[in-house]
C-alpha cells in the first residue's frame, strides 16, 4: 500500500508546526525535554531546513515538473551543459539588448 500523496502545502505546515512545538520545548513552556538543549537545537535547525527545502520545491514544483518531463538524454544534457547553456543566453540576450538599441557605439 503506497502513503497517501500530501500536498507541499500541508507539508510545510506540519513541518513548521513541528518546528513551534520544538521551539516551545527549548523554552520549556511544554514539557521537559528529556535530552540536552544541544540536542534540542540541532533538532529545531533540521526541522527549519526541512521546511525551507520544501517551500523551495513548493515555489520551484512547475519547474521541476517540466523537467521530469523532459527524455532522460535532454536532462542529463542540461545538468552536464547547464552552465554553459546560461552564459550563452546571457550573451546573446545582451547582444540583442544592444542591437535593439541602435548598434553598438562607436
Amino acid at each position: 500500500m503506497t502513503a497517501p500523496a500530501i500536498p507541499l502545502p500541508l507539508q510545510i505546515d506540519a513541518v513548521r508546526f513541528a518546528e513551534t512545538r520544538q521551539r516551545a520545548l527549548l523554552g520549556g513552556k511544554a514539557i521537559k525535554e528529556l535530552r540536552g538543549d544541544q540536542f534540542g537545537q540541532r533538532d529545531l535547525e533540521r526541522l527549519n531546513a526541512a521546511a525551507r527545502s520544501l517551500e523551495t520545491l513548493h515555489r520551484n514544483a512547475d519547474e521541476i515538473r517540466a523537467f521530469l518531463k523532459l527524455p532522460a538524454e535532454a536532462r542529463e544534457a542540461v545538468l552536464r551543459h547547464g552552465p554553459t547553456m546560461a552564459q550563452m543566453c546571457l550573451e546573446l540576450a545582451k547582444r540583442e539588448a544592444i542591437a535593439a538599441a541602435g548598434g553598438p557605439v562607436r
